[in-house]
């Protein structure tokens, strides 16, 4: 949805160039969004924007001068509809004709800012966002029912709930949905295991993730929809005489990626050689698939609901969904090993991502499965419970609240800095020095020492790791002994930095309107970067010196509810990250380059600038664990280059493509002119294009253009057979060039909307190489070519 300076058509119409240089971002009602809708907005049947801001930015401040967006994206309006602060971002809603008060009084919406403003703008981000799933409903049509609880069993339940099967089946899906969405989420509402929800009455705002319910029933034995906690926020309520609920849909995964903070927080458990053995694992399944085929199947599926132009969009999809293999020709098979390549540098190098053995599941102890019928549910003390068919991970309840082991009495939710029921952990099964198979836990983000290690139930799934021989691998061999003391066994001294009193003033008992929102805007103006640097403070002090900083500013769980819940001044956190950054640097202590960037420097002072940070492994220091990791995610990267060109080398099209080619001397003699004006475009710099491959992609056009449509099918084969032919290696990328983004909009000199890819496709399809796709009232079908040729 939107992007910076995206804008609708019609009235909001504005110049490229002014589009780029636009301060915010631009959501709006007549938007693409797939069938997704705004569901308060368009009840106001009006036209509307969202214009998001950087709170950093000047121009997120309406007091400037330079705030003042383009009036064609606020119908012309003086002042915002609404206001609300998520985070970093400040996001004003303009609705044609509509000031706040008669938004809100159409709406139903009623705003309290008895928490200020912070909070306040939670509870409505919550409800300005898409929904593919929802509805607004008569009160008797969704009867919510709030359970009576000890203050044990709320914090058991807290941000968790209950959903009856009866409640999915009454959501109505919009008409606007694309078949295949449709059919997907109609999937979803049949078989869904759990959601996250939101529910708005006139009590306020119901929230978290709810478990389904095939019999939801009340303490009484009444049916019910919703079964919750009592935990309703009054910050917004809907009075307007119905019910609004929205509905996503929550998956776990099976799969995960280390990100670079738990990395270097869980370390020395994970050592570097294990890890780059298996980034080595994942580099050649991949390989393997692309020499074997199988890395094609989910590009090349169709189903009832595939397009033929869905198909044509892509000149690689319909190449495969034609039957076509990775390994007959070199453009594609260096195409499927760059686009790993691209994940290996971006991803696994800029980022230290790295690919271990484990998955994504969200927490829930055993007490709401089981109140939500779930038979085959039970979790002893110590244990979790994997479960990919609800994407959750199954937790005691008593270890919830406090674990046998905690010094502190600290239980789960204490130790992973404060987690409730929408949290995801990241689950790493290993099998531990005394043989026994555990289960590593963490939340993103996290401190050092905030993990659990739990045993999993006989029935947990195991999360699989694939090696290229064959072999799936589900607890490899790790030590636990290795992992950094658990949070709940250290004693931190911490400043108390965060004063939660300093929040109190953001508009704090106040009748909301703009104005008296932009003190939450100030505050998330001065808060902003707090948190980033923060965890980079982490970082550093515990890759450099195993520890966290002494006497750190505040928890990491108060500065997140500080940054994105509170608004609580973090200018003092702010202060003390930059002087820490500064200690590291006067100390000399060699730094990871790959760590570098994450110092908080003010280089405003020249008279008191930092030293700049000596990189490690230099002038005879030892390299940091971190940097042998950095030089071998280099060296692997290196690896796939070298094994993406021994493949490209492999790749030969069928004899038939080869027999066709050599049959007509002048086609080849032609399309080896075509490879040629390829390549020499590549020589001649962009000149009037936007770009060097822009260039030669029009002057393949412009050759192949000067043929009459009948000849350019063979003409593309012989470029095929001048490259093939022979026992050079030589590039067969001038055949498979998509169109042009120049001349995507317009016909080129005869050639039309088609692109080469396309016509080379066409002409594989003439040979019986490549099956014909046929549209067929049942949808797409593959239809082999071969079958029209007479015995």
């Amino acid at each position: 949805m939107g992007g910076r300076g995206a804008s609708s058509s019609g009235t909001a119409w504005l110049p490229p160039d002014v589009l780029e240089a636009l301060p915010y971002n631009v959501t709006s009602f007549d938007d693409e969004l797939g069938g997704a809708a705004f569901p308060f907005l368009e009840q106001t049947k009006r036209a509307w924007r969202i214009l998001t801001y950087s709170a950093g930015s000047r121009q997120a401040r309406p007091v400037d001068e330079k705030a003042d967006p383009y009036p064609a994206h606020t119908f012309g309006l003086d002042s915002p509809t609404l206001r609300w602060v998520n985070g970093s971002q400040v996001s004003d809603l303009y609705v044609d004709g509509m000031t706040t008060e008669r938004f809100l009084e159409e709406t139903g919406l009623k705003l309290d800012l008895h928490k200020g403003g912070f909070v306040l703008s939670k509870r409505i981000s919550r409800i300005m966002r898409p929904h593919f799933v929802s509805g607004f409903f008569d009160p008797d049509n969704v009867r919510v029912a709030y359970m009576e609880q000890s203050p044990e069993e709320a914090k058991v339940w807290d941000g968790a709930g209950l959903i009856s099967r009866k409640m999915l089946r009454k959501m109505m899906l919009s008409d606007d949905l694309p078949s295949a969405k449709r059919d997907r989420l109609e999937r979803e509402l049949r078989h869904a295991k759990r959601v996250e929800f939101t529910v708005m009455t006139t009590k306020g705002q119901d929230k978290g993730h709810a478990m389904v319910a095939d019999n939801l029933r009340d303490e009484n034995g009444r049916p019910v929809d919703f079964l919750l906690p009592q935990d309703t926020k009054r910050e917004v309520r809907l009075d307007n005489g119905r019910t609004f609920v929205g509905l996503s849909f929550v998956h776990g995964h099976n799969d995960m990626r280390l990100d670079i903070q738990s990395l270097i927080n869980l370390h020395p458990f994970f050592q570097e050689e294990q890890l780059l053995d298996w980034l080595r694992d994942e580099g050649n399944l991949f390989a393997q698939s692309v020499e074997n085929g199988t890395v094609s199947e989910a590009m090349a599926r169709i189903d009832k609901h595939t397009t033929l132009e869905d198909v044509q969009s892509w000149p690689l999809r319909e190449y495969l969904a034609s039957g076509g293999q990775p390994m007959w020709f070199r453009s594609h098979v260096k195409g499927l090993m760059n686009q790993h390549l691209k994940r290996l540098n971006h991803a696994t190098l800029e980022k230290m991502r790295l690919p271990i053995p484990g998955g994504r599941h969200y927490v829930m102890p055993e007490a709401v499965g089981k109140r939500a019928g779930r038979t085959g549910l039970h979790v002893p003390r110590g244990h979790i419970q994997i479960d990919p068919q609800s994407g959750t991970a199954w937790v005691n309840d008593e270890d919830w609240l406090a674990l046998p082991d905690s010094p502190k009495g600290e239980g789960i939710a204490g130790i992973l800095g404060g987690a409730d029921h929408d949290d995801a952990l990241w689950l790493h099964p290993f099998t531990d020095y005394d043989g026994e198979k555990k289960v590593l836990a963490w939340r993103s983000p996290n401190q050092a020492g905030e993990y659990v290690v739990l045993k999993p139930t006989a029935v947990s799934h195991d999360l699989l790791w694939s090696m290229a021989d064959g072999e799936a691998v589900s607890y490899p061999q790790a030590d636990s002994r290795q992992l950094p003391p658990r949070v709940d066994f250290t004693e931190t001294a911490y400043l108390g930095l965060v004063d939660p009193d300093s929040a109190g003033s953001l508009g704090a008992g106040e009748a909301y309107s703009v104005a008296v929102m932009e003190t939450a805007v100030e505050q998330a103006v001065a808060n902003q970067g707090a948190l980033g640097m923060y965890c980079n403070s982490l970082m550093l002090n515990k890759a450099l010196y195993g520890r966290l900083p002494d006497n750190p500013p505040a928890p990491l769980e108060d500065i997140i509810d500080s940054a994105v819940k509170t608004g609580a001044d973090l200018s003092q956190v702010v202060s003390r990250n930059y002087a820490n950054s500064r200690e590291i640097l006067e100390r000399g202590a060699p730094i990871p380059a790959i760590l570098h960037k994450r110092l908080s420097l003010d280089w405003s002072d020249k008279e008191n600038r930092p030293p700049l940070p000596r990189a490690s492994g230099l002038f005879g220091s030892e390299t940091h664990w971190l940097g042998r990791l950095e030089a071998g995610v280099k060296a692997h990267i290196e690896a796939m280059q070298t094994k993406r060109d021994e493949l490209a080398a492999q790749a030969r099209p069928p004899q038939e493509v080869l027999d066709a080619a050599l049959a007509d001397p002048e086609a080849v003699r032609l399309g080896a002119g075509l490879n040629k004006a390829y390549t020499a475009a590549l020589r001649m710099g962009k000149g009037q294009h936007t770009s060097v491959l822009e260039r030669a992609k029009a002057a393949a056009e412009d050759y192949l253009a000067h043929f009459p449509p009948e000849r350019r099918g063979a003409i593309l084969l012989g470029a095929l057979g001048s490259v093939y032919g022979k026992e050079k290696t030589g590039a067969d990328t001038a055949v498979w060039l998509s169109t042009s983004k120049e001349n995507a909009d317009q016909s080129h000199l005869g050639m039309g909307h088609s692109s080469i890819a396309h016509e080379t496709i066409e002409a594989l399809r003439g040979i019986g190489v490549l099956d014909d796709i046929i549209v067929t009232e049942e949808g797409l079908v593959m239809y082999p070519a071969m079958l029209d040729v007479e015995d």
